[in-house]
């Protein structure tokens, strides 16, 4: 018989089918036994061969892979008269350029080249704005009639399907097709993050095997196993809202119906790194040769009326930027350089340092969250407590990871101070009757979570809501390329209020529970108050029979109570989006969150659920509120090597409060340099101490980039990176 014989990998074998079908009455189609008799003795060319190959795997290999492709949308089932067999033909949206997507591409190159990658970017950026009065506008209107958590639900089973679809495919034709394993790779990972990283679900609702199943070998493939009954309960304390969009007026029960006294709050932190030298002879000496100064300071701005405002001429609050300040034990992380932490290697240290911005912001944060700040060149009156106070950036901690927290040195001291003063806001707003919301605007995002729901929908609809496609054809892949920020904020955009003024669309809201954003994301086996008080103690029972080990959790009295594990008990993170923004070029919207106590804050599930969804829907018609109060201002300051052209809306007290903290990061400096003159002075150094010996100057671009460059080093990155904890 003429034409090689070989074992055809995944991707040829997809292409095969395809080309086949397209050659027969879509009408009628073709069984998987025709296909396979078809493909291993005729045999077909392939754009990776010079002429006719024939396939060589059995049957059963066809029957697991149609299958899949039947799950994934690109083949039909069709009825074909006194058929015994299903036949398959071409579903109607595929097509050449949808038969091979971006994400097949992808895992053949493994990953996409830089240029490649850009460009790939814009090309979806292209396909999805481009749609904006089409599929997106449908998709809006649609959306607004779909419950969020049947949506959420009937997404992780179709994903679960699939990839067990793709489990199955892989076990029948054995384990050296590496494009396969790739791609069964991906689907692995993609599973993972949908309900472990971003939904936080336990084993007993989903279990997804570890990457360790998919081995190049294949025998340790492992399909994923669902419990839909664990799977709803916990969903009802992870979703909510009444549809995936939803309008939300300004003038809501939530709402103050006196503003006069409501105080709402922005803060912001600010770094910047300074080459600090000291010589009389400075000029010639470069930054080399100096040390690397890293200042951080935060401030926040209140938004007061009435006799708030009359009797706080200051509506400020920062860390006085004095000597003793500076020197406080109470205020470390404000002024760093790596001479100070030495026991630290260049990459804990510049972990290190990225922790300490966003706890010199927590600490301003907490002071005038809990209304114990005084105004900044005030009398020492305390500011009032805001009832709404948000963040520039998330309310998640910049460090939180269990390996880094129980580190004995100035890294570990660094992450459970940020852990600490989270749990007493947390605590703070758990003890109130009237909670207030500490809530944070995040403008910058690599979340996906609310693109992959928004494109899945569009592509299949929802059956259980009597929903078709929005487009069937959609390019998925396309869609998916583009983070959570732009691609809700485009989806907004289709809607408009009748009156503007009025109140926003709004998305549905999901809460994040702590541990899964940590490194311990995979060890949630059961929803249970108890676990973690469990797991860490099981931690701490091991440390200690490692006479070799230090460990912070070796001198831990009552587990029960420590900050990271009351973190992983009780802080949920809620995240939605709110659709304000419009225009041409269209201005990115943030995404919004705030931290609070939901999955176990009745007696029951059911009970907790109730509570959570009031609690929830409170803090969100609050929140819209607030924001239609202090109103909008446009970013253009936040786009770092940008040419400043990507405008992003904020809250103006966001907005405000940044503006000040970059003036008063130049104050810091100065009084820096003035106590290191004066602490010359106090060594008998008075002939070299002038302000003129002492010399800061920005970090060149040259020597930022380097020292970047060397943290994107996975070897840097991995700072106990906590696999031994990881179950197999």
């Amino acid at each position: 018989m003429p034409g090689e014989e070989r074992k055809f990998d995944v991707h040829e074998r997809e292409q095969a089918i395809f080309n086949r079908l397209r050659e027969i009455d879509s009408a009628v189609g073709a069984s998987v036994r025709e296909l396979h008799d078809h493909l291993t003795n005729t045999g077909v060319e392939l754009v990776t061969s010079g002429g006719v190959v024939r396939d060589t795997v059995t049957v059963q290999a066809y029957h697991k892979l149609v299958a899949r492709l039947v799950l994934d949308g690109r083949l039909v089932e069709v009825q074909a008269g006194g058929a015994d067999a299903q036949r398959y033909a071409l579903a109607p949206a595929l097509h050449a350029d949808t038969a091979f997507s971006l994400d097949d591409i992808d895992q053949l190159l493994e990953e996409l080249k830089p240029t490649e990658a850009i460009a790939a970017l814009i090309d979806a950026r292209e396909y999805v704005h481009g749609s904006r009065k089409g599929a997106l506008r449908e998709a809006a209107l649609a959306l607004q009639k779909v419950p969020p958590r049947d949506l959420v639900r009937d997404v992780i089973l179709a994903k679960v399907e699939l990839y067990n679809a793709d489990v199955a495919a892989w076990q029948a034709h054995g384990g050296d097709d590496e494009p396969h394993r790739r791609r069964l790779k991906a689907a692995r990972t993609e599973l993972e993050n949908l309900c472990y990283r971003w939904f936080g679900l336990s084993w007993d609702a989903v279990y997804v095997p570890p990457a360790s199943s998919v081995s190049n070998s294949g025998a340790g493939a492992v399909m994923a196993t669902v419990d839909t009954a664990h799977l709803d309960a916990e969903l009802m304390l992870r979703v909510f809202g009444d549809s995936v969009i939803y309008f939300v007026q300004a003038a809501n029960p939530s709402a103050p119906g006196d503003w006069t006294n409501v105080v709402v709050a922005g803060s912001d932190g600010s770094t910047y790194s300074s080459v600090m030298s000291i010589d009389t002879a400075k000029a010639f000496v470069d930054d080399g040769g100096s040390e690397v100064v890293t200042f951080n300071n935060s401030l926040a701005y209140l938004h007061m009326e009435g006799l708030n405002r009359q009797r706080h001429p200051s509506r400020v609050y920062s860390v006085p930027i004095t000597r003793s300040a500076i020197d406080s034990p109470t205020n470390a992380g404000m002024v760093m350089a790596p001479f100070m932490f030495r026991d630290l290697t260049e990459g804990e240290y510049e972990h290190m340092a990225k922790c300490a911005t966003d706890v010199v912001q927590w600490r301003a944060d907490e002071r005038v969250f809990v209304g114990d700040a005084p105004a900044m060149g005030g009398d020492g009156r305390l500011l009032p407590a805001p009832r709404v106070h948000l963040r520039d950036g998330t309310v998640t901690l910049q460090e939180r990871e269990a390996n880094h927290y129980q580190r004995n040195d100035a890294y570990g001291n660094m992450v459970r101070t940020g852990v600490q003063i989270s749990h007493r806001i947390l605590t703070h707003i758990r003890s109130r009757r009237q909670p207030p919301i500490f809530a944070g605007a995040v403008k910058g995002s690599q979340l996906h979570l609310f693109g992959t729901i928004i494109n899945w929908f569009i592509k299949n609809g929802h059956p259980g809501s009597g929903t078709a496609p929005i487009d069937p054809g959609w390019d998925v892949s396309r869609g998916a390329m583009l983070n959570d920020n732009e691609a809700v904020t485009a989806l907004l955009a289709t809607l408009l209020p009748e009156n503007p003024g009025d109140g926003f669309f709004c998305t549905f809201a999901v809460a994040r529970p702590f541990h899964a954003l940590t490194d311990v994301v995979r060890l949630y086996e059961h929803e249970s108050p108890e676990f973690w008080v469990d797991k860490m103690r099981e931690r701490q029972r091991d440390h200690l029979a490692r006479p070799g080990m230090d460990s912070y959790w070796k001198t831990v009295d009552v587990i029960e109570d420590d900050p990271w594990v009351r973190m992983c008990e009780e802080a949920d993170y809620v995240m939605f989006y709110i659709g304000h923004s419009g225009g041409q070029p269209l201005p990115l919207a943030p995404r919004y969150e705030f931290l609070e106590s939901l999955r176990f804050c009745g007696p029951d599930t059911a009970a907790s659920a109730a509570q959570a969804t009031r609690q929830v829907r409170r803090n969100i018609e609050l929140l819209v509120a607030a924001l239609m109060h202090v109103k909008f201002s446009t970013d253009r300051d936040h786009n770092f090597l940008t040419g400043k052209r990507l405008v992003k809306t904020v809250p103006s007290v966001v907005y405000r409060a940044h503006e000040l903290c970059k003036a008063l990061g130049k104050r810091l400096e100065t009084e820096l340099k003035s106590a290191i003159v004066a602490n010359l002075h106090r060594l008998g150094r008075a002939r070299r101490a002038t302000d003129d010996a002492v010399s800061l100057r920005p970090l060149s671009a040259r020597r930022y980039f380097e020292v970047q460059a060397r943290l994107r080093d996975q070897r840097a990155k991995e700072i106990e990176s906590g696999n031994a904890d990881q179950p197999e």
